[in-house]
């Protein structure tokens, strides 16, 4: 039984005519007629009879009728639904990002994606690299903004699009200097990220290319928790620009401009490897790859 055939015999129950209905489907009278001889030779039924000048449905015809209606209407609103994903009218795409991606970084993409595809649903998750590279691994998450990871083991993930970012020393303690060598500030103590994540990875290679070891008091998993206890007066941190750059603005942290190279890191939208990607993912990616953030290096250097 396939639809192209029940699709006739509706036509045929609404019109009444083999040669009406083979105009309305675009085929020619014959195709018709052995589509419906298909249908009652699988059925092992007769589905319509001669009255006058008119095709009549049997009773058994009349019984198939509203299935066959049903079944034509379900399939059409499936290929509708296909043809509106295809076209990113419908559709989702779900984001990881960490917790300051998500506040200073996220925003804009998701801004710019909604008005372009204003159907398609946008979910957000925020948590550290590790958790959120686990759910891109096994498909709870589509795209995700991380850090780069410098690490060579790390194949099962494809980036996208990369920005580049800078970090800057940070801080509100009396008496810092506003440049120096980085080799002045190891009396001063130091609030970084925990050990491991991608951001201190970042930071650990750029202090050990300089020879540096800061004296570090304390490490926290998120920027902003440590952006407030520098703001606060308790140490330095080297943070990426983008995170700091109104707090600069307002005074509520001083810049230290280092002697040496800054360092300079990037910001990566990736996703799972596969041979698929979904239409409205797939406008996500193309988007971001036309985006500029603003604010993630320090301006005219």
């Amino acid at each position: 039984m396939e639809f192209r055939q029940l699709r006739s015999l509706v036509a045929l129950a609404d019109l009444g005519g083999i040669a009406r209905v083979a105009e309305k489907l675009h085929l020619s009278p014959p195709a018709i007629h052995k589509q419906l001889k298909l249908l009652e030779a699988e059925l092992g039924v007769q589905l319509y009879e001669k009255l006058g000048r008119r095709l009549r449905l049997t009773q058994a015809a009349e019984i198939l009728l509203p299935y066959s209606r049903d079944l034509i209407a379900e399939h059409d609103a499936v290929i509708v639904a296909i043809e509106e994903w295809r076209g990113l009218k419908r559709g989702i795409v779900r984001v990881g990002a960490g917790p300051a991606s998500s506040v200073y970084l996220l925003p804009e993409l998701l801004r710019k994606y909604r008005r372009a595809f204003p159907k398609v649903d946008l979910v957000v998750e925020t948590g550290d690299s590790v958790s959120l590279v686990e759910k891109l691994r096994n498909g709870s998450l589509d795209l995700a903004l991380l850090v780069s990871s410098h690490s060579p083991e790390e194949t099962t993930l494809a980036v996208e699009k990369s920005w580049e970012m800078e970090f800057v020393l940070v801080s509100n303690l009396e008496h810092i200097p506003r440049r120096c060598p980085i080799s002045e500030l190891k009396k001063f103590p130091f609030i970084l990220f925990r050990k491991g994540s991608r951001m201190q990875n970042v930071i650990d290679r750029y202090f050990n290319e300089l020879d540096f070891q800061p004296s570090v008091i304390m490490t926290l998993d998120n920027a902003d928790a440590i952006k407030a206890i520098v703001r606060a007066g308790l140490g330095i941190s080297l943070l990426p620009f983008w995170i700091v750059n109104a707090d600069l603005k307002k005074g509520m942290l001083t810049m230290i401009r280092q002697r040496e190279r800054p360092l300079f890191s990037k910001f990566d939208l990736v996703k799972r490897k596969s041979s698929y990607t979904a239409s409205p993912i797939a406008a996500f990616i193309d988007l971001s790859r036309t985006h500029s953030f603003k604010n993630l290096c320090l301006p005219n250097r």
